[in-house]
């Protein structure tokens, strides 16, 4: 018994750094661990003024914008204006409107609409209360590749870990069934 609880007591630093371990790699397998990433795109203050706002001419009322993306990727429309915004895409003059994504109802000030985009393809997209307020997401495979999308001035999440996550969880989770096997005891932190 003497010498289980030496074997035990010698191994707690190991098993705590297992540990640590394990619960890191848990902690950094997430959906943006396997690639998903999430883009920011601000609604302009004052863009809802009027059609001759100064975003309207420099084609910024949704800043970044043009947004490049890869497939998977969640958009993120945050209404940093005073007054309340849709996301709807199309364009005003088709008939096209809301059929791919829409916010559905006005989005308020301070709150933000979400859409994952999948297939690839350039969508349009503008706000129906006022519809010169413009915007374009473009969801291309080669956006995956350079690990960042462009135009987002910053605002992509990128994942820290990446695919390094499971094989730190795979290192961890056989040294724990290989330590509690050979010494025939359920380690206690």
């Amino acid at each position: 018994m003497a010498q289980l609880y030496k074997t035990t007591m010698k191994s707690k630093p190991t098993i705590a750094l297992f540990g640590v371990l394990t619960l890191a790699a848990i902690i950094a397998i997430s959906p943006s661990a396997f690639g998903q990433m999430s883009v920011e795109v601000d609604m302009a203050k004052g863009a809802g003024s009027s059609a001759n706002a100064d975003c309207v001419a420099a084609n910024n009322c949704f800043t970044p914008n043009p947004v490049t993306v890869a497939p998977g990727t969640e958009v993120e429309w945050k209404n940093t204006d005073t007054v309340g915004h849709t996301v709807t895409s199309g364009q005003p003059s088709d008939n096209e409107t809301g059929t791919v994504f829409d916010s559905n109802g006005l989005i308020k000030p301070g709150a933000e609409f979400k859409f994952t985009f999948q297939k690839e393809g350039t969508f349009n997209y503008f706000c129906q209360v006022h519809p010169w307020m413009v915007g374009q997401v473009i969801v291309s495979a080669s956006a995956a590749s350079t690990g960042t999308p462009s135009g987002t001035g910053g605002n992509a999440t990128v994942p820290e870990f990446g695919s390094i996550a499971p094989i730190v969880l795979a290192i961890a989770v056989i040294s724990i069934v290989v330590f509690t096997a050979k010494n025939r005891v359920i380690p206690k932190l």
